[in-house]
């Protein structure tokens, strides 16, 4: 569908500065046709706060900004009538919309094949096709009322506080992370109006970023600020994003470092240091696991449980922090551990003595701990972390012969027992085997001779 931006395109009136009892106000006139969502009146009127008319002068231009956001703001998004017909939430439509699968959805609702063999179901499908006709006509027509309805153009920061007042990220650390790339991203540009950047600043702002950072890190910055574009398109600030699409150069950004596992004599020396008992059962946990340390640090005595006279750690449950919905699995309770019975007094955090942050999350505070240990008396290898641990594990089961299908499931890197909708992959018996196939010398007690 071809955008009619410059065919529609429409303005809000003119702002003007008026001297009100020793102060320049910022007025503006409402749209007729808009009163009606601002309890019918006439005007806005901000203050600039100064009566000194060139310093009101320079304010002019970010406040009419916001008081042009405020009556988008106030509109009823042109695109709710999209779906309500398609019977989605608004946020699913922009979902699909974002994925550019919205307008393939809706073609195909439009020519959906009638069986021919079955009266009922050809009525319940020409319903679909009607709604498909309708959904594309309201999507067009949605096109053309969205508008740009700033003069200048929305600036970076005016747009970002816009942006992130809708709380777009649930978790507070990914919240706080598109905080801070926003506010790099418009340091290093300035803060411009939306429509004056360039495909240029964002492989010049990348190539900075490049210089002490992870590549990784360097697409996840531009990440979230690919998203504010998306909102600001959503808005009417500007027709495109310019960041869709965009490949950074091949050597920007550090090449993503590589964790090693331990070696037999780290291991040894690790497990050999005198620690308070939940450091030993944590590091005891992850190496024979292979669990990732958010997943074993925020374990409960409730997630040890049987099945089939396996016991085997839930991972599986909604309240569960794991990394992706193929985490969510069982992982058997190596023998190794000797781990007690959650019946046998033991109940809530395994690990209270990691305080969870605002996202319920405690591999801040443990990792911290952990590393202490390893840094101090194991190695100062870089590359060798608590992570590790998880290396480990892998590399154990595939000497012991262990599959790599059951490998990858015990240690999440398949489709987990939610994920998938052919099984829940292999059984406990199974990981059970593979789990108690690989053996830790240096979790024996050291006998005495």
């Amino acid at each position: 569908m071809e955008d009619k931006w410059e065919d529609t395109l429409s303005e809000y009136p003119a702002t003007t500065l008026a001297l009100n009892k020793g102060k320049y106000y910022v007025l503006l006139t409402i749209p007729k046709d808009m009163r009606g969502f601002h309890s019918d009146r006439t005007q806005l009127k901000r203050s600039t706060g100064t009566s000194d008319l060139a310093a009101a002068k320079r304010l002019q231009h970010n406040i009419t900004s916001k008081m042009y956001t405020y009556l988008d703001s106030a509109k009823p998004d042109p695109l709710q009538n999209v779906a309500d017909i398609l019977s989605i939430t608004l946020d699913e439509l922009y979902e699909l919309s974002e994925s550019n699968d919205l307008e393939g959805i809706i073609f195909g609702r439009m020519h959906m094949p009638l069986s021919g063999n079955d009266l009922e179901e050809d009525l319940a499908i020409e319903k679909l096709r009607n709604e498909g006709e309708e959904a594309w006509g309201a999507l067009a027509d949605a096109t053309r009322k969205t508008v740009i309805s700033t003069k200048g153009g929305m600036r970076i920061s005016d747009a970002a506080e816009d942006f992130l007042a809708t709380n777009p990220y649930e978790i507070h650390k990914t919240a706080r992370d598109a905080v801070l790339a926003i506010d790099e991203f418009k340091t290093a540009v300035g803060d411009l109006p939306l429509t004056e950047v360039t495909a240029v600043m964002v492989h010049k702002y990348a190539e900075t970023l490049g210089k002490n950072r992870a590549r990784n890190t360097v697409q996840k910055k531009i990440g979230y600020v690919s998203r504010l574009m998306d909102h600001a398109i959503r808005k009417g600030w500007i027709t495109s994003n310019i960041l869709v699409g965009l490949r950074l150069g091949t050597k920007v950004g550090k090449a993503k470092e590589s964790y090693r596992s331990f070696s037999r004599d780290e291991l040894n020396t690790l497990f050999g240091l005198k620690m308070p008992d939940h450091l030993r059962l944590l590091f005891s946990i992850l190496v024979t696991t292979g669990m990732r340390l958010d997943e074993a640090a925020l374990l409960e005595w409730e997630d040890v449980k049987t099945e089939d006279g396996y016991r085997y750690f839930d991972l599986t449950g909604k309240d569960k922090r794991v990394k992706n919905i193929g985490s969510a699995r069982m992982v058997p309770v190596p023998d190794v551990l000797n781990l007690p019975y959650g019946d046998e007094g033991n109940t809530g955090q395994m690990f209270p003595q990691f305080k969870r942050d605002k996202d319920g999350k405690a591999q801040g505070p443990a990792s911290k701990v952990l590393m202490k240990l390893i840094r101090s008396n194991v190695t100062d290898d870089q590359s060798k972390v608590v992570h590790s641990l998880r290396g480990n594990l892998k590399d154990l089961m595939r000497d012991a012969d262990v599959s790599k299908e059951v490998n990858d499931f015990i240690t999440g890197h398949a489709q987990g027992d939610v994920a998938s909708s052919y099984g829940s992959g292999p059984s406990l018996k199974v990981r059970a085997k593979a789990i108690n196939s690989v053996k830790h010398p240096w979790l024996e007690p050291k006998k005495k001779i």
